[in-house]
């Protein structure tokens, strides 16, 4: 695999640029707005942590010293909301007039116990809904309605908006918003954080896997399609084992066998660098001790090898016939 290096001197694109990042008040979000911040840009980042979020912002401009006039704006987002997604991209448009910079890098870890077999048995997965209470209008009174439907595993069902949904929905958003901007010849760039757990297996992680194996996916459609409709090219980060909280309960032990770890810092070293570098379009950089690396080039590259090199030309003209999904996909 070509390995993609992080430059300080690629980021001073970054000065004066809005970013609009979501999941920023720890780890790598957290990282990600204080390296932004210091290369002078004009980031709004959003995070469910309200305390901690305020605490970054007040610490970055007070501790960090910003090239240029950079800035720092923290607002309260729940990224399973719509509309609370769209209040962070309006704030920056109506501080600055344009967005250029997105980070989507909110995520949750797996629900405990969803697929252990002392959890999982029919009567678990038959779990039904509560009494509800309906008026019966004709009569004026009300009665109890006992259900019997089964219930959705809510949890399961929070990790996917928060990991996936939210994703899509914030990728529409930042085209709209970059679309709006200024043309101005900006290089303007998305960046959406996926996982090792995007690319590769990852047993116990099935919640976690299947929304990151998705942002993959997003990213794959949208990076011969954003930057033709609208200017913006798109990059995925696929960080492996990181010093976070995700990976709290089995640093220890990875630390023991000396196995690479990435610190936050890296990992937003990487998006900034997808972020800032005009070149680079459709990666999904696998972050691994520090180091980052194009894994889309390899899978390309093999393509004939594990498709088989007939089916694999064959797939290739039939992807020049499907072009853009112009005319067939509505």
């Amino acid at each position: 695999m070509t390995a993609i290096p992080f430059s300080r001197e690629t980021l001073n694109a970054l000065s004066g640029k809005v970013v609009v990042l979501t999941g920023g008040a720890q780890g790598v979000g957290a990282a990600t707005v204080q390296l932004v911040y210091e290369a002078g840009a004009h980031v709004f980042f959003g995070d469910w942590a309200d305390d901690k979020g305020r605490s970054l912002a007040a610490s970055v401009q007070k501790d960090v010293k910003s090239v240029g006039s950079g800035s720092v704006t923290f607002q309260k987002v729940d990224v399973r909301e719509y509309a609370s997604q769209l209040a962070l991209f309006d704030a920056a448009y109506k501080a600055h007039g344009r967005v250029d910079v997105a980070v989507s890098c909110a995520a949750v870890s797996e629900p405990a116990g969803f697929f252990e077999p002392e959890n999982l048995d029919l009567e678990s997965v038959k779990q039904v809904s509560t009494t509800i209470t309906t008026p019966l209008a004709n009569i004026g009174m009300a009665s109890t309605c006992l259900t019997q439907r089964p219930q959705e595993p809510t949890e399961l069902r929070s990790r996917l908006d928060i990991n996936l949904t939210s994703v899509l929905l914030f990728s529409r958003m930042a085209l709209a918003y970059m679309k709006a901007s200024p043309q101005d010849g900006t290089s303007r760039s998305m960046v959406l954080v996926s996982s090792i757990a995007g690319i590769t297996e990852a047993p116990g992680l099935f919640a976690y896997s299947t929304a990151k194996h998705g942002v993959i996916g997003l990213m794959r459609a949208l990076r011969p399609y954003a930057p033709r409709r609208y200017g913006v090219r798109v990059n995925a980060i696929c960080p492996w084992a990181t010093d976070t909280q995700l990976l709290a309960g089995v640093v220890d032990t990875w630390v023991q066998e000396a196995l690479p770890l990435n610190q936050p810092s890296d990992v937003a070293g990487l998006i900034l660098q997808c972020a800032a570098d005009a070149t680079l379009n459709g990666k999904a950089v696998l972050v691994a001790g520090g180091t980052g690396y194009d894994t889309e080039e390899g899978y390309d590259k093999t393509q004939a090898q594990w498709m088989g090199e007939q089916l694999s030309a064959e797939f290739n003209r039939g992807q020049r016939v499907l072009g853009l999904g112009d005319g067939w996909t509505n």
